[in-house]
């Protein structure tokens, strides 16, 4: 594989990891723009997303490894 085929792989999985692992913070806060953080549900709904990008990140992380 050449170099520009080496480049343009490792930038889409760059963009691949960053989307994969920002997703659940983007639906999270899409719902408290909708819903509001009125009820207990919008905090937990909150803080999932927060966990599962947590997980996702350390995830990647021992991918590197």
């Amino acid at each position: 594989m050449n170099k520009l085929q080496t480049i343009l792989l490792a930038i889409l999985g760059g963009i691949n990891v960053t989307i994969t692992m920002f997703t659940p913070i983007i639906l999270s806060v899409l719902w408290i723009r909708v819903a509001g953080l009125n009820l207990w549900t919008s905090y937990l709904f909150f803080g999932l997303g927060l966990f599962a990008t947590l997980f996702r990140a350390i995830q990647v992380g021992f991918l590197k490894g």
